[in-house]
């Protein structure tokens, strides 16, 4: 049976399994995988040891963590792109109607670049915090892909979690290196910051390489919890067994699957604002007008896919 360890995340106090599901597969913009689909392989997670889940307003995936949700062991993670009072309280009532839960465990700001754009966020913050004293949330997040924002947020007496970008080739990382990104995170892991990171196989450039990938983010000391996105059984299983110390199964890439890679359909209206989305600058005009992605700088998180009016791309 294999045995995840747990850890308290940070001075949170809440507990923690070291792998934590990321629901961000089972999306629209990724795999379109059903809630009926994905119970499977919840279910299986759990079974396994996970307790930790991960989602956020913009992936559409409350419904598939609603049965999980309801164990009062399990932690559930969550957080907004809104930037004031209002949008945020919508945000975070959406994830209680939806998950069917008084508190939200972590609940904070989804995608901060810097100390100015927390600053600019600072209304949503102030409502978060308030919502923590009343007992709604039990802890504020911020999440990043950036170097900066991680020091900010850790500064930040407000921040109780960080959850930032972090892989063993540096992948999607903004202002620094993974040198300057494990800094930080240590930096933050010293300020009593909860630190858990995403993007562990490189939004799946890594993944056929998937053990040494994993075996980094499992062994990398400043961190509480690695959110792996995981769309099916096999997936979980090999991920927990990489983090239990176990022997994962033979084969790294199960027969016939691809790596992933950015579908653009032919109904692609041309419009631009895939492009104009994409922090990473990973889209461009291709010949025929259409976006076309750099496979070296797409992280596959699937944002362009959610701006597009007619649903022309989708991260498989």
């Amino acid at each position: 049976m294999t045995l995840l360890r747990y850890r308290y995340l940070g001075n949170t106090g809440l507990r923690v399994s070291e792998l934590c599901f990321g629901s961000l597969p089972f999306s629209r913009a990724h795999y379109d995988i059903s809630p009926e689909q994905s119970a499977k392989v919840i279910g299986f997670a759990w079974d396994m040891g996970v307790n930790f889940f991960d989602t956020a307003d913009f992936y559409d995936t409350y419904a598939h963590l609603k049965q999980v949700a309801q164990n009062e062991d399990s932690v559930i993670a969550s957080r907004s792109f809104a930037f004031d009072r209002e949008g945020m309280k919508r945000s975070l009532e959406r994830a209680r109607l939806e998950l069917n839960r008084d508190t939200i465990d972590i609940f904070g700001l989804h995608e901060q670049e810097s100390a100015l754009t927390l600053k600019g966020h600072r209304e949503a913050l102030e409502y978060l915090v308030r919502e923590k004293e009343r007992g709604i949330i039990r802890a504020v997040c911020v999440s990043t892909h950036t170097v900066d924002c991680v020091r900010a947020a850790a500064l930040l007496p407000e921040v109780d979690v960080i959850f930032a970008i972090l892989n063993v080739e540096g992948l999607g990382i903004r202002g620094g290196s993974r040198g300057d990104m494990e800094e930080a995170l240590r930096f933050a892991w010293e300020c009593g910051k909860g630190i858990y990171i995403m993007k562990a196989l490189g939004g799946g450039h890594l993944y056929a390489h998937a053990r040494r990938a994993l075996e980094y983010a499992r062994d990398f000391p400043y961190k509480h919890s690695v959110s792996v996105g995981m769309r099916d059984i096999y997936e979980v299983e090999f991920a927990a067994r990489i983090f239990s110390g176990e022997e994962p199964p033979e084969e790294e890439i199960p027969a016939g699957r691809e790596p992933r890679r950015l579908v653009v359909e032919d109904w692609c209206e041309r419009c631009g604002r895939c492009i104009e989305t994409c922090d990473f600058g990973a889209l461009s005009v291709g010949p025929d007008g259409r976006p076309v992605a750099d496979a070296s700088r797409c992280v596959f998180c699937g944002y362009c896919a959610k701006a597009c009016p007619h649903f022309c791309l989708k991260v498989m």
